[in-house]
């Protein structure tokens, strides 16, 4: 490089080191100037929705990641944590249904972990707005849970959230009796149609008329009862202690089916102590 180019093209028969001086002031002064051109850097974005991010209001109209179409206004401003469901407002907004019985979906999340996190976004004061998977978080808050699985949208719109959540109601068809039969047969043929699956199909293919109807009411009580159930439950020990010699010759899907009824009792006897 010149000297005339390190000097903005004035002067160029000055030495360079009396230049720099010159040079570094003028680039403090166009930093000062940089700084002063963007109010709200250091304060709370003002904006229709809360970014969690303190200077998002300043940059958003300079960030490549905001753009028109919502999955490319979603692209890179996602997050997976575990969230305290604590920090979870009470609000029902994007909800567009009661939650109805959710005793099913908190058994299945009692065996097999909550698979799909739920979406919120930030909602200032360190908490999260729901939009998508009240049912999911009502079944946690069931079981006692203190945390659910979250996708954060850092910056979601009204309108986008709004869309989100009726497009996961619009689109979650639920599957016809007719489905689950016919692969029920096809996991029998195959050979895997294990405890656990049998169970939850045979759950979910259960109509009214496969329940037992309703006894006349009578009132109980529940010391004996638990006197009972306590008697029940050191009988079934003793054969607990028996299959434990032979368990590793038991067939597959009766140690599948074993486990998983020992593994309900374990999640039931944390439930007790907790209460």
């Amino acid at each position: 490089m010149s000297e005339s180019q390190g000097q903005g093209g004035s002067e160029s028969s000055e030495p360079r080191a009396e230049g720099e001086p010159d040079a570094a002031r003028a680039s403090g002064e166009a930093g000062t100037a940089s700084e002063g051109t963007a109010p709200g850097l250091n304060a709370p974005p003002q904006g229709a929705f809360w970014t969690g991010e303190p200077n998002a209001e300043a940059e958003s109209d300079e960030d490549p990641d905001v753009l028109d179409a919502p999955e490319e206004r979603l692209a890179g401003r996602v997050t997976t944590v575990l969230l305290p469901l604590e920090k979870l407002q009470d609000d029902s907004g994007f909800k567009l249904r009661p939650e109805g019985d959710v005793s099913g979906l908190a058994t299945d999340i009692a065996r097999l972990g909550q698979l799909f996190p739920v979406d919120v976004r930030p909602a200032g004061d360190d908490s999260y707005q729901l939009v998508c998977g009240f049912r999911r978080v009502a079944a946690l808050r069931f079981l006692k849970r203190d945390a659910v699985q979250a996708r954060i949208h850092l910056r979601l719109t009204d309108e986008d959230a709004l869309v989100m959540s009726l497009a996961e109601a619009i689109h979650a068809t639920p599957v016809g009796p007719e489905v689950l039969e016919a692969k029920r047969d096809e996991l029998e043929a195959q050979g895997r149609l294990s405890a656990a699956v049998r169970d939850m199909l045979e759950k979910a293919l259960a109509t009214e008329d496969t329940l037992a109807p309703e006894g006349v009411e009578e009132e109980i009580d529940a010391d004996e009862m638990a006197q009972e159930v306590a008697e029940r439950l050191g009988a079934i020990n003793q054969d607990l202690s028996l299959l434990a010699d032979v368990f590793a010759a038991l067939d597959e899907s009766r140690k599948a089916e074993l486990l998983m009824q020992l593994r309900y009792s374990s999640e039931l006897v944390t439930y007790l102590e907790g209460l």
